[in-house]
């Protein structure tokens, strides 16, 4: 088995929610709640975080802290390119990676477990954590040059939505990758991808102080 190393993104800085990564959930910062999690979960051997804020640093106690330079910062900043460079910085080549973000708190450790359990060690392949999605994507267009376009094909866009394949989005929760594929491909869903499935209520993904008081009202954990 390879080692599973937990990677929590969290940079400073949030253009729509200031100091985001810090806010308290249930009496404790976000970045606090995750890295808390990730500990509590059977089979993970390291947690660590990247981060470029030294308050943030300094709310991770238990997880190795990996200072994130600059061109990792930015509000343009990708996560891939963020947990490459732990990858690189820790030589994490052979392990296998869970992405865990701080503003999706209703995550667990049995979730985290579950994707465990759906990888199953492969050799490659990714678990994302999923849930369902209230508008189906095939009923979307794209505005291109002053007209519309399918999201995927006209007569979807008319169909009954029950006759289309059931939808699902990522939560953010839970990405489950090994180094070696995020390396190659440079993103988080590779082929085969498994997903490891929660209720709605569950996958909240805080942008918003609305958001994080909406995740403070679920009763799921």
């Amino acid at each position: 088995m390879r080692e599973v190393v937990a990677v929590i993104t969290a940079r400073g800085g949030s253009n729509g929610f200031p100091g985001k990564n810090l806010a308290l959930f249930r009496g404790r910062p976000l970045v606090t709640h995750t890295v808390s999690t990730a500990l509590e979960t059977p089979g993970i051997g390291r947690v660590v975080v990247t981060t470029d804020d030294p308050v943030i640093a300094s709310h991770s106690t238990g997880a190795l802290v990996v200072t994130r330079p600059p061109a990792l910062s930015g509000p343009e900043s990708r996560s891939v390119d963020a947990v490459l460079h732990v990858v690189a910085e820790l030589g994490l080549s052979d392990a296998l990676l869970v992405l865990l973000q701080p503003t999706t708190p209703l995550r667990t450790s049995a979730d985290i477990t579950e994707c465990l359990t759906l990888h199953d060690n492969r050799p490659t392949g990714s678990v994302i954590q999923m849930t369902t999605a209230t508008h189906h994507p095939w009923k979307s267009c794209i505005l291109h040059n002053g007209h519309i376009t399918p999201a995927h094909d006209w007569p979807d866009l008319e169909a009954p939505r029950q006759s289309l394949p059931p939808p699902l989005r990522p939560t953010g929760g839970i990405y489950l990758v090994s180094a070696a594929d995020l390396t190659t491909h440079r993103r988080f869903f590779i082929p085969e991808v498994r997903a490891q499935l929660i209720p709605a209520d569950r996958a909240i993904d805080i942008d918003t102080p609305a958001d994080l008081a909406r995740a403070h009202l679920s009763t799921s954990t």
